[in-house]
């Protein structure tokens, strides 16, 4: 059984409404106005915490219910709760459980575990020593709902019993995936009360249900993020909500309006990447000389709260071009003065992300990452490049010693876009590689190349053009790994140096930490062509 409304309470929307929820976290979703226009709509979180922080959300804001007016105000309250600095996002605060003591809690009210209900969240397991729980609801003398990590099958694991008291018998839903430590995964237990069933779903998969399941409910039990009864969580929390209906295969994936149900909306999907960089150059500022003393004159600015900035080295160029400004390198400064001391001059043109270390008025910009490379994430750029000057690199992420990888083209078999992603996280010689390559024989035209590294499925996958045309496993030998060193456009780095420089063009460079779908790519890409 589906249940889209609890109670038979429809939600209400509006267009402003959908365009809000565009702009939050992945798969956020406003409350509705009031006086706005009731239909058919799948219905929003009745709590909801992002329980991180990152610019413009602070740690008072990431325990505040995003939802009070849903399912009525159900704020978090910490008991030693820690933050861990770039644990989800660069530039972010995730909370961090000690494995002990710390926790959080809620109202009792905001979750009824007797009747229809869903909790979903991201979690990252860092230690798995012990039977870890990091969702639960408070019994009389057990927890009523609880949600973790089990080390005897070595699987995540959804409990429910019988009854409050003694006597009790336990519905048990395991994985049929392994957890893995330090890797953020997305996990969510739906319980249909009418069905008497009870769902355990792994990164937007059911991979299991448990049948003919008794619930019940302790009215005075709090709801508790990061500890059970007796087990208490180790690692991060992030994006958590509760709803009371059953979640389906599209909250997930996401809505699209021609979805039965849809209510007529496109709606982002709990697995939908959170957007971390946007480079578009609409504002960018040309470099003429890198020893000038403001290194705003040499940058492209990021349009996401992050608020990196692509450092652009000397003779790099703003030009006109596909819906507006865009990235222009050449290899020549761009001055066209002959009497100027630049003109005519060779260069090594490329761009890197830099992150500011000072105050917002008094900006102090040092090299800097933008995506956990350890985690899944996605990367997305529009290129046109002169496809006689050689093998050329789009963009690249610098590691120590090499590189964490490449996207690039080369001039093999009449022209071919090529990915690669070294074993050792560093681009060292001689290393394994996974390699994913798609045909390109006119690179001389604009093209929408998308990267995503699944880190969850241990895959690498290669779309042109809204399409995916590569899927590939990572090496055996592979691990992603984090690298610290700047997201780069227009070269990349290897033991013996800097490479493969780009002449061309480059626009719309967005960075996604998280796996974006092929969907939402081929959603991104109509979005954007001209």
């Amino acid at each position: 059984m589906t249940s889209y409304f609890s109670s038979g309470r429809a939600r209400t929307s509006t267009l402003a409404m959908a365009v809000a929820a565009a702009l939050l976290p992945a798969g956020a979703a406003e409350a509705a106005p009031r006086g706005s226009t009731t239909i058919d709509r799948p219905a929003p979180a009745t709590a909801f915490w992002s329980v991180e922080t990152y610019p413009g959300i602070t740690r008072e804001q990431a325990l505040a219910d995003n939802q009070p007016a849903v399912g009525g105000d159900s704020p978090l309250t910490p008991v030693g709760l820690g933050w861990e600095q770039d644990a989800r996002l660069v530039g972010g605060e995730a909370s961090a459980f000690d494995g002990a003591s710390s926790y959080l809690s809620a109202s009792p009210t905001t979750l009824d575990s007797a009747g229809t209900f869903s909790v979903a969240a991201w979690v990252r397991l860092t230690d798995a020593s012990v039977s870890r729980d990091f969702v639960s609801k408070a019994g009389s003398r057990h927890a009523t709902l609880s949600v973790g990590y089990d080390k005897a099958s070595n699987r995540w694991q959804v409990r429910m019993p019988t009854k409050t008291g003694k006597g009790a018998k336990w519905s048990v839903a395991r994985s049929t995936s392994a957890p893995r430590v330090g890797l953020w995964t997305h996990v969510a237990v739906v319980h249909d009360a009418a069905a008497r069933t009870l769902t355990l779903w792994v990164d937007g998969v059911a991979e299991a249900t448990k049948f003919r399941v008794t619930a019940v409910n302790h009215p005075a039990g709090e709801f508790r993020l990061g500890r059970g009864d007796a087990t208490w969580w180790r690692g991060n929390l992030a994006d958590v909500r509760v709803y009371d209906r059953t979640l389906v295969a599209q909250d997930f994936t996401g809505w699209r309006a021609s979805d039965p149900g849809s209510g007529g909306f496109d709606e982002p999907g709990l697995l939908r990447p959170v957007q971390v960089g946007k480079w578009n150059f609409e504002n960018a500022i040309p470099c003429y000389d890198e020893s000038i003393d403001d290194p705003t004159l040499c940058s492209a600015p990021d349009s996401t709260a992050f608020d990196r900035q692509l450092y652009l080295t000397q003779g790099s160029y703003v030009d006109a071009g596909r819906q507006g400004s865009v990235l222009a390198l050449d290899g020549t400064h761009w001055i066209d003065d002959p009497s100027d001391p630049h003109y005519g001059e060779t260069t090594r043109e490329y761009a890197r992300s830099q992150a500011n270390r000072g105050e917002p008025g008094n900006p102090v910009w040092a090299d800097a990452p933008v995506l956990r490379t350890d985690q899944s994430f996605t990367l997305a750029t529009w290129v046109r490049l002169d496809p006689s000057r050689g093998a050329q690199t789009v963009v690249s992420q610098d590691a120590a010693g090499g590189h964490a990888l490449r996207l690039g083209w080369e001039p093999v078999d009449g022209g071919r876009w090529t990915l690669v992603v070294p074993a050792d996280g560093a681009g060292a010689p001689g290393g394994a590689a996974t390699e994913a390559t798609a045909p390109a024989a006119d690179a001389d035209l604009w093209h929408h190349l998308v990267v995503v590294l699944d880190a969850a499925h241990r895959q690498v996958l290669l779309h042109v053009d809204g399409t995916l045309v590569r899927t590939v496993a990572l090496d055996a030998a592979g691990q992603p790994r984090q690298a610290t060193g700047s997201l780069v456009v227009g070269r990349v780095s290897t033991a013996a140096g800097p490479e493969g420089w780009l002449y061309g063009q480059v626009d719309d460079l967005g960075a996604y930490q998280g796996a974006m779908s092929s969907a939402d790519v081929a959603a991104l890409f109509v979005a954007q062509r001209v």
